[in-house]
């Protein structure tokens, strides 16, 4: 049988943990603008690392519940982003690479 509470305990770690990993990411990404495919396993490996310590610091899951709701973070994330795009985040291709140049002035 399906344990339905424990399913709505990892879904909701998971939407609150999402939501720390979309703006994290978002930093990451003006910062550091890289092609997609990067930008992908980023998101994914912060999903997985702060939605399973964010689990595991504020529920009583177990671990194998906590990376369940790294996972589903990361598809969470990804689903906040994409409602917010071009509302409050900036996607990836209106993104300008932006280069400086010295300037000698003699």
């Amino acid at each position: 049988m399906l344990d339905f509470d424990l399913l709505k305990n990892v879904l909701i770690v998971a939407i609150g943990s999402s939501i720390i990993t979309t703006a994290l990411v978002q930093k990451i990404k003006e910062s550091m603008i890289t092609n997609k495919t990067t930008i992908t396993y980023v998101s994914l490996g912060i999903s997985l690392i702060i939605g399973t310590l964010f689990s595991k610091c504020f529920s009583d899951l177990s671990w194998l519940n906590c990376l369940w709701a790294g996972l589903i973070t990361w598809i969470g994330a990804d689903l906040v982003y994409k409602a917010f795009e071009d509302k409050i985040f900036k996607s990836f291709s209106s993104m300008e690479k932006v280069i400086e140049l010295e300037r000698n002035d003699e």
